[in-house]
């Protein structure tokens, strides 16, 4: 199977021109000092207009403070007061490390005591979820994923991976290793669904017909990294910003299945666990 690159364009990638989608215009143009208008409400009508006119989209990460200061000749406090407003109103949200998005933060909250797809979560916020194919194929290697996966020293695997949209918007990016038989069983399966417009994760490739095993245990580790450029480009975020991480380790009593590495968007996933402490506190 060949590698399908995903070629949903990332705003950090693009030239402040292409962002913001407009032809370069001298600041008069957009914002004046002549209108009666204060030059804050100047800017936030222009925010409005982008929006509303659909050249910012839901979930686009809008360009900096400083960018649009630039771009209107205005200076930033300008701007940021204009954001403020545009934030109270709905119209953009703010993620601290992160950036500035369309819209209002729609989180996805899911409880790590338990194990739900991909879909149901999604669904379960009231939005929409999909699911598209970034790669599939075969890749080397290094020692410990061969070790993790019980293979032999250096032998290819298969990479499979995915993002997981709601309401078309990136929330986390899935990227799997599995042994190279399972591995190839696991793409025919995402194919279909992919196909069928079906929204799923590699939890669900395991109830298609043909793959033969189900995972009966998933042990976990939770981290964060900073987003390198194509992961960034991908979550539309910013190259440096934080993403949670979950590495899985899926098992059934034959062995180990599937390695996974879930890269979340820390603005649009949010993780709740809920622990008891009766035994810490006893008299």
């Amino acid at each position: 199977m060949t590698a399908v690159p995903y070629a949903r364009p990332g705003a950090d990638h693009m030239t402040l021109d292409e962002v913001t989608q407009v032809p370069r215009m001298n600041p008069v143009d957009l914002v004046s000092r002549a209108r009666s208008e204060a030059l804050y409400v100047q800017v936030l009508g222009e925010i409005r207009r982008r929006i509303s006119g659909g050249e910012w989209v839901a979930g686009q990460r809008v360009p900096s403070e400083r960018d649009l200061a630039q771009l209107l000749g205005v200076s930033r406090i300008t701007v940021r007061k204009a954001i403020d407003l545009a934030v109270q109103e709905g119209l953009l949200s703010q993620s601290r490390g992160v950036g500035t998005f369309v819209g209002a933060a729609t989180s996805v909250q899911q409880d790590l005591s338990e194990v739900r797809t991909f879909e149901r979560t999604i669904t379960d916020q009231g939005m929409t979820a999909s699911t598209e194919l970034d790669f599939s194929g075969i890749v080397p290697a290094d020692i410990s994923m061969s070790r993790t996966l019980h293979l032999d020293a250096l032998s290819g695997v298969y990479n499979l991976r995915l993002v997981g949209l709601g309401d078309a918007v990136p929330v986390v990016y899935y990227d799997s290793y599995f042994p190279q038989g399972l591995g190839q069983k696991m793409a025919s399966a995402a194919d279909d669904l992919i196909s069928a417009k079906v929204p799923f994760s590699t939890l669900d490739l395991y109830k298609a017909e043909g793959i033969g095993r189900v995972p009966n245990k998933v042990v976990q580790t939770i981290g964060a990294v900073p987003a390198g450029d194509s992961l960034a480009r991908i979550l539309h975020l910013s190259e440096g910003a934080p993403v949670l991480v979950i590495e899985s380790l899926m098992v059934d009593d034959l062995g180990t299945l599937e390695f996974r590495r879930a890269h979340y968007r820390p603005d649009r996933y949010k993780f709740t666990i809920s622990r008891r402490v009766g035994a810490l506190l006893a008299p």
